[in-house]
């Protein structure tokens, strides 16, 4: 026997709009199968598959996107000075100054003086907040993600570079100055024409280069007046560092006609110097190189100065999200002897 034939618009009007039941798919009664039939005519759309999630594998591995490295503490060093209450610091420079004169036995002349300085810096704070909502939590938690503390991580790290920058070059309209723009800084040497025309080390053969850091060296011993030497204190055989941008620091690879690349010369004449890099020496003006002795009568000359590098001021609950300011300050990089800084741009 035969099923009874109805009316399918009809019945999805009716189970529409009085029992919320919608089917889209079905376009009419299946009138073709009889009681006791094993086979049945498709009356939904055709389709052979499943969504496409249910074979989607997630790794649960995340992969975080790369950025560039803060080098600006390991290059010049690091230390914590004061706090976020402080506005200013100061520093004491004391200079021995005087006068001889012809000895006589009732002159009076000839003094020995003081001369002090106390140079100041100035503090910058900055904060970042961290938020997330409920809903926005619970979603990131389908794919096996932590927000809260990935969100957390992010602010940290967007702290970390805006100090990392304040230590290359400081903040705007303070006295707050970085390692490559403290007005103390004596002017960068231009470095030699080289042979191939140009003062780039493109182009620049292995001995080129090698003689333009030689350059830099006695520059230092020219500023220092015999500090920097080769029977003082700071000789070849103290701690210096090399910097250079990214840029450059392949050029140091460069070999001479006997297989000698510019960094093993470096390091057989200057047994104790230490190479480095940093992205923010490739300046508008050209690829800058700095030469400095790092330390001298226990005193660095370079100091990456933090107040705080990460104050949390509490989790703050909404109706919904919860949020979190983090804090962190900057005095930029202290400079205390610019003559045991020599640079050289145009590389």
């Amino acid at each position: 026997m035969t099923i009874q034939t109805k009316s399918w618009a009809r019945d999805r009007a009716i189970l529409a709009s009085e029992f919320g039941i919608h089917l889209p798919n079905v376009v009419e009664y299946n009138t073709n199968a009889r009681v006791g039939d094993s086979a049945f005519t498709p009356i939904t759309a055709g389709n052979n598959a499943i969504p496409s999630q249910f074979t989607t594998y997630i790794d649960p591995q995340i992969i975080d996107v790369l950025i560039a490295p803060l080098k600006a503490a390991q290059i010049y060093g690091e230390a914590k000075k004061g706090d976020w209450l402080h506005d200013t610091m100061m520093f004491t420079v004391v200079e021995p100054a005087g006068d001889v004169a012809a000895y006589g036995d009732f002159h009076q002349a000839g003094y020995s003086r003081m001369n002090t300085n106390f140079p100041q810096r100035q503090q910058f704070l900055v904060q970042a907040f961290a938020e997330w909502g409920d809903r926005e939590v619970g979603r990131a938690g389908l794919a096996n993600i932590d927000l809260p503390s990935r969100k957390r991580l992010a602010a940290a790290l967007l702290l970390n570079h805006w100090q990392n920058q304040s230590y290359f070059f400081g903040v705007a309209n303070l006295q707050n100055y970085g390692a490559l723009n403290d007005p103390n800084l004596l002017p960068a040497i231009a470095p030699k024409t080289k042979a191939a025309s140009g003062t780039t080390w493109e182009k620049a053969t292995a001995m080129e280069i090698y003689e333009d850091i030689q350059e830099l060296y006695r520059e230092l011993q020219s500023q220092t007046k015999g500090v920097v030497s080769l029977d003082s204190a700071v000789d070849m055989d103290s701690p210096l560092k090399l910097v250079v941008s990214n840029n450059v620091q392949a050029y140091l690879l460069k070999t001479n006609e006997y297989g000698i690349s510019v960094l093993d010369l470096l390091k057989k004449n200057f047994p104790n110097l230490v190479q480095m890099s940093a992205p923010q020496l490739s300046l508008e003006g050209g690829e800058l190189v700095q030469l400095f002795v790092e330390n001298y009568q226990g005193i660095d000359t370079f100091t990456c100065a933090f107040s705080e590098k990460l104050r949390s001021h509490g989790v703050v609950r909404e109706s919904s999200s919860m949020k979190e300011k983090l804090t962190q300050g900057s005095w930029g990089t202290i400079l205390t002897r610019p003559v045991l800084v020599a640079q050289m741009i145009g590389v």
